[in-house]
């Protein structure tokens, strides 16, 4: 018997739906995370994440899913907008303390040779 042209069971649409619902919430804890400013957490999560939204599109969507999977991924990828603007803010944060660090360190190093000369 062919199963690839068996129409999927319920249960498993059902497992298909959860999978993305779980996605979802993954990609919620990973926003407040990142407002956290816990990006190895975020970084974990990511991994995870990728992989479940493999699983969850390694199957067809079954027509009558269509909808609803739509709004989840147009959920995610508003999801995931906002959490790259997080990393963009965390990224210019950080480059914004090294130049301050390196304008520190060349401070403290122009202060040194200046009284060491003395």
């Amino acid at each position: 018997m062919d199963t690839e042209s068996q129409p999927r069971t319920l249960p498993d649409q059902v497992h298909q739906c959860r999978r993305l619902a779980q996605v979802l919430q993954m990609t919620r804890q990973m926003l407040a995370h990142a407002e956290q400013g816990d990006w190895e957490a975020v970084t974990e999560m990511e991994r995870e994440r990728r992989d479940d939204l493999v699983q969850c599109f390694s199957e067809p969507i079954p027509l009558g899913d269509s909808d609803l999977v739509a709004q989840a991924i147009a959920t995610l990828l508003h999801l995931n907008e906002e959490l790259m603007s997080k990393l963009k803010d965390a990224h210019s944060q950080m480059l914004d303390k090294s130049l301050e660090f390196n304008r520190s360190k060349e401070a403290i190093s122009s202060y040194k040779s200046m009284h060491s000369a003395v």
